[in-house]
C-alpha cells in the first residue's frame, strides 16, 4: 500500500482517466478527493468507493476560478490535514478546422487544460511548501509533444506543449520539497475519443507499435509511480504513456 494515508487531490476525477486514478490511490489506501464542476461528475466514483470501504470525497469547484480551488483546498486539507498529492488531470478538446477556430475556442481551452493547471497547483504548493514536502503530477498529452500535434485541435495541442513548459519551470520554482512531473497519454479509451469514428480509432490502434489504445487503468499506474516514494528523485520530467505511438514520427 504506497499511498497508505496519504492525501491525494485529483481534478476531473470522476471519469476516464481521473476516475480510474481515483480508484487505483484509493484501492491503495490514500485518502482521495475529487476536485469537478459538479457532483454528477464525480457521484458514481465516490459512491462505489463508500460501497468498498474506500476513502473517496466529492469536492464541486470549477479549475477555472480561483476562489473556487482555494475553498475547495482548504476544505480537503480540512478532512484530511493536509496535500501529499495533487493529479491535475482536468481538461477538454474542442474539435473544429484550424481556419473555423474561434478566439472563444482557444480562451475556453486554455482555461481549463493550462490556467487551471496553473490555479490548482498554485492553491495546493501552499500547503506542500509548508509542510516541506509534495508532488505534483500534471497530465499533458502525445498531442503535446513536438512532432504529435493533430489537426483540428490545436488549441488543445498547444496547451498540453504549454503545460510540459510549466511542469519543467515549477520543478524549478517549487524544489527541492515539491516533486513536478508530467504524465502524456497516448490514445485512451474514453468519453473523448469513445465518440470519434471507428476509422479514426483504427488508425490510433495501428498508429501504436503495441497495436491497441490505452486503458484508463495504464494511465493510472504512470500517474502512480510519479506519486510515489519510487519517484522521489524525479522531477521536470514528461513520462510518455502512449504504446510507441511517438516513435513512429522520430
Amino acid at each position: 500500500m504506497r499511498f497508505k494515508d496519504k492525501a491525494v487531490l485529483i481534478t476531473g476525477g470522476g471519469r476516464g482517466i481521473g476516475a480510474a486514478t481515483s480508484r487505483l490511490f484509493a484501492e491503495e489506501e490514500a485518502k482521495v478527493g475529487i476536485l469537478d464542476l459538479s457532483e454528477k461528475h464525480f457521484e458514481d466514483v465516490v459512491r462505489q468507493a463508500k460501497e468498498r470501504g474506500l476513502t473517496v470525497k466529492g469536492y464541486p469547484g470549477d479549475v477555472t476560478q480561483k476562489e473556487q480551488i482555494e475553498r475547495a483546498l482548504e476544505a480537503f486539507v480540512g478532512d484530511f490535514g493536509g496535500i501529499d498529492v495533487l493529479v491535475n488531470n482536468a481538461g477538454i478538446a474542442i474539435s473544429s478546422p484550424f481556419m473555423t477556430k474561434t478566439a472563444e475556442e482557444w480562451e475556453k481551452t486554455l482555461r481549463i487544460n493550462l490556467i487551471g493547471v496553473f490555479l490548482c497547483a498554485q492553491a495546493a504548493a501552499r500547503y506542500m511548501l509548508k509542510q516541506k514536502s509534495g508532488k505534483i503530477i500534471n497530465i499533458s498529452s502525445i498531442r503535446g509533444i513536438d512532432h504529435c500535434g493533430r489537426a483540428g485541435v490545436i488549441d488543445y495541442c498547444a496547451s498540453k506543449t504549454a503545460v510540459i513548459g510549466l511542469t519543467k519551470t515549477m520543478a524549478k520554482e517549487l524544489a527541492p520539497h515539491i516533486n513536478v512531473n508530467t504524465v502524456a497519454p497516448g490514445h485512451t479509451k474514453t468519453e473523448m475519443t469513445n465518440s470519434l469514428p471507428e476509422e479514426v480509432k483504427r488508425n490510433m490502434i495501428e498508429g501504436s507499435y503495441l497495436k491497441r489504445m490505452a486503458e484508463p487503468e495504464d494511465i493510472a499506474k504512470a500517474i502512480a509511480f510519479l506519486a510515489s516514494a519510487d519517484a522521489d528523485f524525479i522531477t521536470g520530467q514528461v513520462l510518455l504513456v502512449d504504446g510507441g505511438f511517438s516513435l513512429k514520427q522520430t
